[in-house]
């Protein structure tokens, strides 16, 4: 069964500039690793037409025509909010005013005390770009816009989360194995039966990861990834054979 890949484009000045923190690229890539799908790339680009369009055609040349492209920010009502312009400018289309969107945005705002009007700035949060898919999430009026593949999400990660979460039945591969074995032997010194290991097990994904937290039971946390069962079962074993391991956990 073929594995459907996805990228991850993150939109804004603010998040080069650090002033916000970008919590969205981990969320996504935890719930896509669960679903069986294989995030391979995240880019993080300008408020910038140029650089939003080049990054779209590269990540979408990336995952092919059946994997998914998922941006975050860029939609909102100010000048610098221009992600639907430049995807539509991307993928050679216009921009719209979409009745259902704008139907809905009105009556969230209306409902407001004070009732709070449609003014040109809120009006381009429906304005998008034509022939695209829209899909609501219950309870928001913020679309989700999907322009061939390319999922055009908000930086607001509770807003980014549930949209994802309403529509994660579209978004899944074949089953993934995991399995974490923490070991108290030096990284340097798990190196050499690793990466034996690792040659002889193409199918398996083998990770290594120090410890970072000050206090802990390990020193290095040693991660196994896969899609046959049995082949991670065996990686599993030929680790615990090879290293001194404490402990372990695996995902099935």
């Amino acid at each position: 069964e073929a594995v459907p890949r996805a990228a991850f484009m993150v939109i804004g000045d603010e998040v080069l500039k650090g002033k916000v923190v970008d919590t969205n690229t981990p969320w996504l890539a935890k719930l896509l690793h669960g679903r069986g799908v294989d995030l391979v790339r995240v880019e993080v680009v300008r408020d910038d037409m140029g650089q939003i369009g080049e990054s779209m055609h590269r990540l979408k040349a990336m995952v092919g025509k059946d994997g998914f492209v998922f941006t975050s920010g860029g939609i909102g009502p100010t000048h610098d909010d221009i992600t639907y312009e430049a995807i539509a400018a991307a993928s050679g289309r216009k921009l719209a005013v979409h009745a259902k969107t704008l139907d809905l945005m009105t009556a969230f705002y209306k409902a407001k005390d004070p009732p709070v009007d449609i003014n040109a700035g809120r009006l381009r949060m429906a304005t998008l770009p034509e022939r695209c898919e829209v899909l609501h999430t219950h309870g928001l009026w913020v679309p989700l816009c999907n322009v061939d593949g390319v999922y055009i999400l908000p930086g607001i990660p509770r807003l980014f989360e549930a949209m994802i979460e309403a529509n994660k039945h579209r978004f899944v591969g074949p089953e993934s194995f995991s399995a974490a074995l923490y070991s108290n032997v030096a990284e340097g010194d798990l190196a050499a039966p690793l990466g034996g290991i690792a040659a002889a097990n193409k199918g398996v994904q083998i990770g290594s990861y120090p410890r970072t937290a000050k206090e802990g039971d390990y020193l290095v946390k040693v991660t196994l990834d896969g899609r046959d069962k049995e082949q991670v079962e065996a990686v599993m074993k030929a680790v615990q054979e090879a290293i001194k391991i404490e402990r372990h956990e695996q995902s099935w």
